[in-house]
């Protein structure tokens, strides 16, 4: 008995409707996602159009490379307020305001960091979005966008917080070092007297 074997034709043929459906499978939510359909609902954010989408994502990225220069920023604050603290220790200040301020604000500092990096991660990803930077996904990119805008919120309080704070802590060790260095110098005279 003789096997039947499909011909080399019947296999390529088979192969090439294979990848043509795989090919069109794959581009049909992409067409859909640039507005060739209706628009869908994105909870939070309503019907936005893709344009819109890849406005808010481009801006999304303005706001994480501000933040990313902000925290450079608070490097070097951090550098000076410690070069604060090691010239009053070595004169012989009570620095421990400025320690305690200190100490939070670099906590608190990265935390925020933390939260950054994580919300550069979730804006960066390509979830839902091309690699030209167009809309691959309404749902997954309007989300992303989302997550996105609430740690960049989050990130940017923790650290306007944490500087509010250290100048606050440096504002308190300075009143206590200006009472400290009043001191009477003479006998008070009354100017009411004719």
């Amino acid at each position: 008995m003789k096997k039947f074997l499909p011909s080399r034709m019947f296999i390529v043929g088979v192969l090439s409707i294979i990848i043509a459906l795989a090919v069109l499978v794959s581009a049909v939510p992409a067409a859909y996602a640039e507005g060739n359909g209706p628009l869908t609902q994105i909870p939070g954010l309503g019907r936005p159009s893709n344009d819109t989408l890849m406005r808010m994502h481009n801006k999304e990225i303005g706001w994480l490379k501000d933040q990313e220069s902000m925290f450079f920023v608070a490097n070097k604050l951090v550098k000076t307020f410690q070069a604060v603290i090691d010239a009053e220790a070595k004169a012989g200040k009570d620095v421990t305001i400025l320690v305690e301020a200190y100490a939070v604000f670099n906590s608190e500092l990265e935390a925020s960091r933390q939260i950054n990096t994580q919300a550069g991660v979730t804006i960066l990803n390509l979830t839902g979005w091309k690699a030209s930077g167009d809309v691959r996904d309404r749902l997954a990119a309007g989300q992303s966008l989302l997550d996105g805008r609430v740690q960049l919120k989050d990130a940017s309080f923790r650290l306007s917080q944490a500087i509010e704070n250290l100048r606050k802590g440096f504002t308190k060790w300075r009143s206590t070092r200006i009472h400290d260095n009043v001191r009477p110098t003479g006998t008070p005279v009354d100017t009411n007297s004719p």
